[in-house]
């Protein structure tokens, strides 16, 4: 890598236009070398990884023909939810969030953050938690009884 990383990001990057497309794609070039599982047979090391290089590049340049630009709408929303009024609102609803949480007893707390934090299946929770399935669906539908009363009481 070290060896011909330069002229291999030269290389990409008359591929594809610019240097940071030219460097991520030069990464996802070392990626496929290192899934590669019999790299020993390789006479011209230089010219397989150029080859894989090049197969890259194009695989990128067929995938950008294919995307379509953002919309202004999108745009809008995306310059919206990173507004201050948007951040504030995010940090208010949080704090509702852990205000309503803390509300809870322990055992329900704890189910409903291995649910929403963790993802975990009602089996899972049971597992850890050391109760019943039918006891993990219980305190789920209470909680979220209490967390949808909490936040829609404001």
């Amino acid at each position: 890598m070290r060896r011909w990383n330069s002229g291999l990001t030269r290389f990409l990057e008359r591929r594809v236009g610019t240097r940071v497309d030219a460097q991520d794609l030069a990464q996802e070039v070392y990626l496929r070398l290192l899934r590669a599982e019999r790299l020993d047979l390789v006479i011209e090391p230089q010219a397989y990884l150029y080859r894989v290089a090049s197969n890259v590049a194009a695989e990128w340049r067929m995938r950008a023909r294919q995307s379509r630009p953002h919309s202004a709408a999108e745009l809008e929303l995306l310059v919206e939810a990173t507004s201050p009024e948007a951040l504030v609102d995010d940090a208010i609803d949080r704090h509702r969030f852990d205000t309503a949480l803390s509300a809870m007893s322990p055992m329900l707390r704890a189910v409903v953050f291995l649910k929403l934090r963790d993802g975990q299946t009602h089996e899972e929770i049971a597992r850890h938690l050391g109760i019943t399935q039918r006891m993990v669906r219980r305190f789920l539908t209470a909680g979220y009884i209490q967390l949808r009363s909490a936040l829609l009481a404001e």
